[in-house]
């Protein structure tokens, strides 16, 4: 995701440069701690399942099925918080006026690679299903659209506004810089989710394509998980299709 981040800082320091003016403004004058992640609860691959290599630098799980690889890694609180240089900014995360900073998803990232057919073909609906059985459908481009088209940025109480994520439960935290309900800062949250989501797409004989799985954040007690990745199709030269089925199992770990 390296090159995602490069571009997500060179496109922020283009946009944002009033944006930041204001913002050390503002913590200069207030008495808010400065953001401080860390890694709470976290998510291994389960190893021996699926046939899947386990990654054990990354923590990335790879299948692979006729020649198509599908690698899936969990991203955690403080590589979600290096997506942006500033927190404001960055639609992944609440930040409290303490310093503390809580993901709001569970995203893992998800890499499908074509490493010898002709063209294959991947969709972008995921399933995760934890150790209860129930099973949660991947948040797609058009639940972000509709979440973001639907926040009112023009009200002036930062701790009341209505910033996505559903305000009912996390509008207390919005006030940490005093002005993190705006304009700028919605226009760019929805950016990053754009720039970073797993998208359907054809891949041709070598070719790579990755993006963001998110799911609602997962309970604490949902020890064990599966992924069911979006539908893999290969299409052979003679226009007849393949379609594959890629699991991969992980354990969520809590201090």
């Amino acid at each position: 995701m390296n090159y995602r981040k490069h571009y997500i800082n060179f496109r922020y320091q283009v946009l944002c440069s009033i944006g930041l003016l204001l913002l050390t403004g503002v913590l200069l004058g207030g008495c808010a701690v400065a953001p401080q992640p860390s890694i709470d609860a976290y998510m291994e691959p389960i190893a021996e399942r699926f046939n899947a290599q386990i990654n054990p630098e990354t923590g990335a799980a790879t299948v692979v099925k006729e020649g198509v690889a599908i690698s899936i890694k969990p991203i955690d609180e403080v590589e979600l918080f290096g997506l942006t240089e500033d927190p404001r900014m960055n639609p992944y995360l609440i930040v409290e006026r303490n310093g503390a900073v809580e993901p709001i998803y569970t995203v893992f990232e998800m890499i499908a690679h074509n490493r010898d057919n002709n063209r294959v073909v991947v969709e972008d609906m995921a399933i995760l299903i934890d150790a209860n059985g129930a099973q949660y459908a991947n948040l797609s481009n058009a639940y972000f659209d509709s979440l973001y088209d639907n926040v009112n940025v023009a009200r002036s109480d930062p701790w009341h506004a209505g910033y996505p994520y559903g305000a009912a439960t996390y509008h207390s935290y919005y006030g940490y810089y005093q002005s993190y309900v705006d304009a700028e800062a919605l226009e760019w949250g929805k950016f990053v989710i754009e720039d970073s989501l797993f998208e359907s797409g054809k891949l041709f004989s070598g070719a790579k394509r990755s993006g963001f799985l998110i799911f609602d954040r997962l309970d604490r007690d949902a020890t064990e998980i599966r992924i069911v990745v979006p539908e893999i199709r290969v299409v052979h030269p003679n226009g007849k299709e393949d379609k594959l089925k890629f699991k991969i199992d992980f354990r969520q770990v809590l201090p």
